[in-house]
């Protein structure tokens, strides 16, 4: 056996190894994808299970607000924001991490179609006017506008 062929044997193995190493990247790399992609969503869980703790335990209080928005006052105003924001910053979340391309457009659809039913009460269409347009995403804010505004 010449050096040559000693040479020869190593490029190859080197070859093999390199593929070796780029199969197991693309791997380890689609694994991780999916992970990130599932915090994201435990994180969205996460997120509305808070909001919606906090309107559970005021069922009276938010039926009044979602009806009748004119009649609270200030500080009824300030707990309704507080409980709205809270859903609608999860809401946000989601939909940027759809824009990010973490969760896929049906996911996103499918857990947009609550909002769609929660802008149909006249409080938070009112609430959304004077305050939460405000404060999110210009992309946000057009995604939930064509959303509750389809026409």
């Amino acid at each position: 056996m010449n050096w040559e062929a000693v040479g020869a044997g190593a490029e190859l193995l080197a070859a093999v190894g390199g593929l070796v190493a780029v199969i197991y990247l693309a791997i380890q790399i689609k694994l991780n994808t999916r992970a990130v992609r599932s915090a994201s969503i435990d994180s969205w869980v996460s997120a509305i299970s808070l909001g919606n703790a906090a309107l559970a335990p005021t069922d009276d209080f938010i039926e009044k607000a979602t009806e009748s928005y004119d009649e609270l006052d200030a500080h009824q105003r300030i707990l309704y924001h507080r409980a709205l924001a809270q859903n609608m910053n999860a809401m946000e979340a989601l939909f940027l991490h759809h824009a990010n391309g973490v969760v896929d457009g049906i996911f996103l659809e499918s857990k947009m179609k609550p909002l769609k039913l929660l802008f149909q009460s006249p409080g938070v269409r009112r609430w959304w006017s004077d305050r939460g347009r405000g404060i999110y995403d210009p992309r946000f804010v057009k995604h939930v506008e064509t959303l509750i505004n389809p026409f």
